[in-house]
């Protein structure tokens, strides 16, 4: 349902928090003609509906070919996505982008970190860059092409991202904030001393409720999951993920390498690999941590979380996900609670 093309191994930033990097993820760029080349192989795969690709990096405008796979997609019936830092869109790229209609791109996403240079720049590493993401926004509003926000919140910005999340919300730009940072695919943990304590997040509960529970959506709700047929590995079930120099993995962040598109057949890989044969068998009830678990209605079964604190090792679970999972619904149940009472009071 979803194929996802790193079509830039490098990146012009260095993210405090970045999961992304590892061994298997620092050089190559995807030339258009092995993306013609993967387009062809894996559309029998992909719904007749809407085969949706998701064009990331690295940051994808160091790929001098950017321009050409962007088309390229599009022109194959794709419906596509793109994922950058903004910094280095200019005018003629935000043209470029303009003349798609809504039902061939579907967004652009910016990581954007804080309102704040300042703070923004001490997670890129780089002075400057901030100025510049917020200028490749803006030139893309202007041309009423579709952006979208994400920040991950940690210790650098978790004063700044309530600001960031009400300035989108005002202007009416789609965002997400993620509030649990991954550990880094090369399994070292490095960049988990920028996680949020669950004192930060104690803290923005409280600010998510100010203004009558204003930023209180973020906390989501409870759905409705069947353990015995819900996946646990359900994002990397039908999805692929194709780097920069070629490689297959199962999704973005788990860099177990499938094979290459210059020595495989991708169809082959999708459809006989064990690994990507095994995961689709595993369901949440097969999780042995999962099976009774309060928590499975509030869970998001995300595997980079466990894939990256256990080496890759399937059906071992993230301890510190799930305590994460348990005061994420333990905000929900108080937020309705106390919503429920304010609201009613205003009725009175």
């Amino acid at each position: 349902t979803n194929l996802e093309l790193e079509i830039s191994n490098p990146c012009n930033e260095r993210c405090v928090h970045c999961y992304r990097t590892c061994g298997h993820t620092v050089h190559g760029f995807l030339s258009q003609q092995y993306v013609v080349h993967i387009l062809e192989e894996v559309s029998p795969l992909m719904s007749a509906k809407r085969k949706e690709i998701l064009i990331t990096g690295g940051e994808i405008l160091l790929n001098p070919e950017w321009q050409k796979i962007v088309a390229t997609c599009v022109q194959k019936g794709f419906y596509v996505t793109l994922f950058t830092n903004g910094t280095l869109l200019d005018e003629r790229a935000a043209n470029f982008l303009a003349q798609f209609t809504r039902a061939q791109l579907k967004e652009v996403q910016f990581s954007l970190y804080a309102l704040e240079s300042s703070v923004h720049d001490s997670i890129t590493k780089l002075n400057g860059l901030h100025q510049k993401t917020m200028r490749a926004i803006s030139l893309l509003r202007e041309r009423n092409v579709p952006i979208f926000i994400s920040c991950p919140a940690m210790q650098e910005n978790k004063t700044s991202f309530p600001q960031l999340m009400r300035w989108a919300d005002a202007e009416g730009i789609p965002s997400c904030v993620d509030l649990f940072i991954f550990g880094s695919s090369d399994y070292s943990a490095q960049n988990l001393s920028h996680r949020l304590s669950f004192t930060d997040l104690e803290d923005f509960f409280a600010v998510s409720l100010e203004n009558n529970g204003a930023l209180a959506y973020i906390w989501g709700s409870k759905s409705d999951v069947d353990p015995a047929t819900e996946r646990f590995y359900r994002a990397a079930c039908s999805s692929l993920c194709i780097s920069g120099d070629g490689s297959i993995y199962p999704m973005i962040g788990w860099y177990t390498p499938l094979g290459s598109i210059r020595q495989n057949s991708i169809q082959d890989i999708f459809l006989h690999h064990p690994l990507l044969q095994n995961i689709r068998t595993i369901t949440i009830n097969n999780i042995s941590a999962c099976k009774q678990c309060d928590l499975v209605g509030y869970c998001s079964f995300c595997p980079t979380a466990h894939l990256t604190a256990h080496n890759g090792e399937l059906y071992k679970v993230d301890k510190d996900f799930c305590a994460y999972v348990r005061l994420k619904k333990n905000f929900i149940e108080r937020r309705d609670k106390l919503l429920k009472m304010l609201r009613g009071s205003c009725d009175v």
